[in-house]
């Protein structure tokens, strides 16, 4: 029993290092890509799977309207039962030299009064079916022939439906990326506004000890002392302001991501910014060619047309066939041997007239396909405005950064000399303050450029129809 207890032993040791190893894992956040963000969101968000459905949709009524050109096959049972109307029920009846006892007279047609209280029935030929009971059994199949156009043009109309919905996904996808996008960058900008805050504090706090010191040995007035104080309150607002947009932040990307909304999310942070390598002309043509909106324009018209020639098609007239195929009996199992087959073809062809009410409608539809072409023109206007009004805030923000950045330098070096001073009490506590206020300004007008930088290149791919 030994080698079972070294044996347990080692299992349970491997057990406990699996344990230990995944705990030390998820212990705490990973930091998350925006590209793992995107991927995540692509796989788990709802609208994603609800533009996958409405393709679905689409196909099927693809279908339905494809099924349309194949024959209609109808099967009908019937079954009606009559009274039987002989006040005599039984009699003799003869019948080519026979006598048969009980037979009913509905199987045989015509009479003979052959006495006053007998009848003799000599019928042209036997039935094997009892009139009075009629059960039939009948298949009919129509086709249609001609419908001036009608269905084919609700065929095509479908199958533009299925491409308009595919095309849809796509662009659903693209929002969703630049949301994705947005909410990361944001987050970002959102904590690099919390450690600028949390810096500020900081050297407020390391000020407000050096004053206080000089307030005890009487080099400073208590107001010096006191607007310390109110500026580090200040500084405290600020950070309480950035914890509440990193919590609204972290839960809007954690809405696009489909995590519970406590999930703590620690993102990887990108300092570098986006360098945009379009030019404007250029950007118009990739809009123009790109941009899933356009396609989605051109297929409205097509389905306009489409609409049109269905509604002229109710002007023509129309042709079908059909077939029936009947089984009559006298039971309900109307494939007994007993009964008989009969088969109908018929054709038909017919013509409406309501010129007034049909017309009207094919104007409409014509308005209908010309508002199509409106909007179309209207939304490649619309989009190369887009992308000339982010295109500009992209440039400015490239601008902005470089400035900032310098802005961030200069101020940083004129509050260290501002606070060497002060030490040394040759500056006052005014310039000391200043000096540490447009410092903080500097810092969060510089994230701000980097996030609008990056969120600006995302705008443009988006509106130029390429954003991946």
């Amino acid at each position: 029993m030994k080698w079972l207890r070294t044996l347990l032993t080692a299992i349970l040791l491997i057990i406990l290092t699996v344990v230990a190893v995944t705990a030390g894992q998820s212990g705490a956040p990973q930091g998350l890509s925006l590209s793992e963000a995107v991927r995540t969101a692509l796989e788990r968000n709802l609208t994603m799977a609800d533009s996958r459905l409405a393709v679905a949709e689409k196909e099927y009524r693809r279908r339905e309207a494809f099924s349309d050109f194949f024959p209609l096959a109808i099967a009908q049972y019937d079954a009606i039962v009559d009274r039987y109307g002989h006040p005599y029920p039984f009699y003799n009846i003869e019948m080519w030299g026979m006598t048969n006892n009980g037979i009913h007279d509905s199987r045989y047609a015509g009479y003979q009064q052959a006495g006053r209280m007998q009848k003799k029935y000599f019928p042209t030929y036997p039935y094997r079916i009892d009139p009075y009971h009629q059960i039939t059994g009948a298949v009919t199949i129509t086709q249609p022939i001609f419908s001036g156009g009608k269905l084919i043009n609700e065929y095509k109309y479908a199958k533009l439906g299925v491409d308009y919905s595919s095309i849809q996904y796509d662009v659903n996808r693209q929002d969703l990326i630049l949301s994705v996008n947005q909410a990361y960058y944001q987050l970002m900008l959102s904590q690099k506004l919390l450690e600028v805050a949390n810096e500020s504090i900081k050297a407020l706090e390391g000020l407000r000890d050096q004053t206080k010191k000089f307030y005890q040995v009487g080099l400073v007035p208590k107001v010096d002392l006191l607007s310390t104080e109110g500026q580090l309150a200040q500084a405290m607002i600020q950070r309480t302001q950035s914890l509440a947009d990193i919590a609204q932040n972290q839960a809007l990307l954690n809405y696009l991501l489909r995590n519970p909304q406590e999930t703590p999310l620690k993102i990887v942070e990108d300092p570098s910014p986006q360098q945009n390598t379009y030019t404007l002309p250029e950007a118009y043509s990739i809009a123009a060619a790109n941009r899933l909106e356009v396609r989605q324009a051109h297929i409205s018209v097509d389905q306009a047309l489409a609409l049109v020639k269905s509604a002229k098609a109710d002007l023509a007239p129309t042709a079908d066939v059909t077939a029936t195929a009947m089984r009559y009996n006298d039971d309900w199992n109307v494939i007994d041997p007993e009964g008989y087959n009969d088969w109908l073809l018929q054709g038909l062809a017919s013509w409406t007239f309501d010129m007034f009410r049909k017309r009207s409608a094919v104007q409409e539809k014509r308005s209908t396909r010309s508002r199509a072409e409106v909007n179309r023109k209207l939304l490649v206007e619309k989009i190369m405005n887009e992308v000339k009004q982010v295109y500009a805030d992209l440039k400015r923000s490239e601008s902005n950064i470089k400035d900032t950045m310098d802005a961030v330098r200069f101020r940083r070096e004129s509050f260290r000399i501002s606070r060497l001073e002060y030490e040394q009490q040759v500056a006052t506590y005014v310039e000391v303050l200043d000096a540490q206020r447009q410092l903080s300004l500097a810092q969060a007008d510089y994230h701000l450029s980097m996030a609008a930088n990056k969120i600006n290149q995302a705008t443009l791919e988006r509106k130029m129809g390429i954003l991946k």
